[in-house]
Formats: structure tokens, C-alpha cells, sequence
């Protein structure tokens, strides 16, 4: 509205956030709100905005958050917070996605992978791009092209596991 970012509810009215701020972090299907967090772009910040007050004084970059945690940028290096503004995994990534399906996507120098909630690389990284599990499935770009990782659930006692 008038060149400022806000949020509004799903109703179209009722504004979450009000409209004063230069940017809003946005995943990558669009969402950006999510446990009743945001984050906006003020004076070239990203700030955190929980129930409507700032928490800390913001980060280099930011990606909205999922499953709990968001992907922050602090001195060059990505981390993930949670909505208390705690570090949850060390600032220590080349990027970072937002996570889903408990994993998120990290770049280690030029290759992406997977990390865990416990920050525990589950998936090296081997890949030229990569983006979030949705549904079970990746996207991941190879030396071949784009192609889907899926995820596998296991259950002990099943097939002989």
C-alpha cells in the first residue's frame, strides 16, 4: 500500500501487520507468515515481527519460518532461529532455505544438502540448487538438470528393517 509491505489476513481487511515497511520475506511458494511470525525490511534490516512486536534487532536477510525454525543471516553466514529470536543452529551456511518436512536446504561452498532440526547434515551436499520438501519431494538441480528427491519413511519392523 503506498509502496510499503504489511500483511493482511485471509479475510482481505484485517491487517496483521500494518503496511509501513520496505520489504516482507517471502518463501518459495509466496508465504510469509507463519507461527504468528514475519519478517519485514526496514532501513536495510530484516526484523523479526512476533504478535506484532519486534524481537531483536534484526539480520542481514531472513526467510519466513516453517516447521518451527527460520533461516537467518548474520555476519555473512546463514543460521536458523526460532520465534524467541534464540539461535537454534549456528550461524555457519553459505544460504539457507526455510525448513520443511523437518529438513532444510544449506549451501556449503558452491553445493547444496540438508540439515536436520538438530543441525545434523542428512543429506550431503551434492547439489547445484535445491529447494524446501513439500509434500514428501525436493526439487534439486544436478550436472543433468532439475529432478525431485523424495523423502522415504521407514518404519521399524517393516520389510525386515
Amino acid at each position: 500500500m503506498d509502496g510499503k509491505w504489511g500483511v493482511l489476513q485471509t479475510d482481505g481487511e484485517t491487517w496483521l501487520i500494518q503496511p509501513e515497511y520496505d520489504g516482507i520475506a517471502m518463501d518459495q511458494l509466496g508465504r510469509c507468515y507463519a507461527q504468528e511470525a514475519v519478517f519485514v525490511q526496514k532501513d536495510g534490516r530484516m526484523l523479526l515481527i512476533v504478535d506484532g512486536e519486534q524481537v531483536g534487532e534484526g539480520y542481514e536477510d531472513a526467510r519466513p519460518f516453517a516447521d518451527g525454525w527460520a533461516a537467518v543471516k548474520q555476519g555473512g553466514k546463514w543460521g536458523f532461529i526460532d520465534t524467541e529470536g534464540a539461535v537454534r543452529i549456528d550461524f555457519q551456511f553459505d544460504d539457507a532455505l526455510s525448513f520443511g518436512q523437518h529438513l532444510a536446504a544449506v549451501k556449503v561452498g558452491d553445493l547444496w544438502g540438508y540439515v536436520s532440526l538438530q543441525g545434523e547434515v542428512v543429506i550431503e551436499p551434492a547439489f547445484l540448487e535445491a529447494g524446501s520438501f513439500y509434500e514428501g519431494s525436493a526439487p534439486v538441480k544436478t550436472g543433468d538438470g532439475w529432478q525431485f528427491i523424495t523423502l522415504l519413511e521407514f518404519k521399524k519392523g517393516a520389510a525386515g528393517i
